[in-house]
């Protein structure tokens, strides 16, 4: 198949197949007599392959050293990656969390200030923001 049709099979643009070409993540392609690229159905199942690891945040520079097998990925490196994400979002998550629980007390706090008629200070702001920090903190987490 050309080029053209492997991006249609697999959902990605051309220019991406030949990224990844350059990239050294697929095998060159063949020729045809006339200079067009001739693709088999393993570059469609490498390019699956390289979207799949995409998808669960592999970096383009991390895939070849999964892919050293040449049989497909490397189950190990990719349990290790999944845990080390799975981490990251948990971290991310709490952070995000703490953030949104933050940003309601801050909400709360200054619509009072506003609907009384007082405006906050420099000074009470960082009181405030120090309050968050400490109390809401603990209670998020």
């Amino acid at each position: 198949m050309r080029i053209g049709q492997l991006a249609e099979t697999v959902g990605l643009p051309t220019s991406t197949i030949r990224f990844y070409e350059q990239k050294g993540l697929m095998a060159a392609a063949d020729r045809t007599a006339k200079g067009y690229r001739k693709y088999n159905a393993e570059a469609v199942e490498r390019l699956k392959m390289i979207k799949f690891a995409t998808s669960l945040g592999f970096a383009l520079d991390d895939l070849p050293g999964l892919f050293a097998s040449g049989e497909g990925l490397d189950h190990e490196q990719v349990m290790a990656h999944l845990q080390d994400r799975t981490a990251e979002i948990n971290h991310l998550l709490n952070t995000l969390t703490r953030q949104k629980t933050q940003m309601e007390y801050l909400t709360q706090r200054l619509g009072e200030l506003w609907r009384a008629g007082h405006c906050m200070s420099a000074c009470e702001l960082d009181g405030l923001l120090s309050e968050l920090s400490t109390t809401k903190e603990s209670k998020v987490i």
